[in-house]
């Protein structure tokens, strides 16, 4: 078993790969205008989320595969909770303290993947 000091680091990704993704936390201002453009989601400089109603409980689990696969390309993953139809998204940089561009990107991805899931 390997340990790390920093429990948002997989004890495995080397820390110069990981010092690269750091970003910087958006302020109020930043994030309240980002916000206007993503649809459904809201929040403070700490984490932003929404909900989505699926049109099924497997339509949802599907929804959750979709971001599954988003996240794991861009390398940034949300917290989700699911509710039956309703799959609440939490975004937050955690390594960075807040939400941070990476945040925002994901969750314009994840409305995009809704989109379907909804229909």
């Amino acid at each position: 078993m390997v340990v790390t000091r920093d429990p948002a680091r997989p004890a495995r990704a080397p820390i110069s790969r990981y010092r690269e993704q750091m970003a910087t936390v958006l302020s109020a201002e930043q994030l309240s205008t980002a916000l206007a453009g993503l649809p459904g989601w809201s929040g403070d400089t700490d984490e932003i989320s929404r909900t989505i109603t699926a049109s099924g409980f497997l339509a949802g689990i599907s929804l959750v595969t979709a971001v599954a696969d988003a996240a794991e390309t861009m390398n940034h993953h949300p917290d989700i909770d699911i509710r039956w139809r309703d799959v609440t998204f939490r975004l937050s940089t955690h390594s960075d303290g807040g939400v941070t561009e990476q945040d925002l990107a994901l969750a314009a991805r994840i409305n995009e993947l809704a989109s379907v899931a909804t229909g």
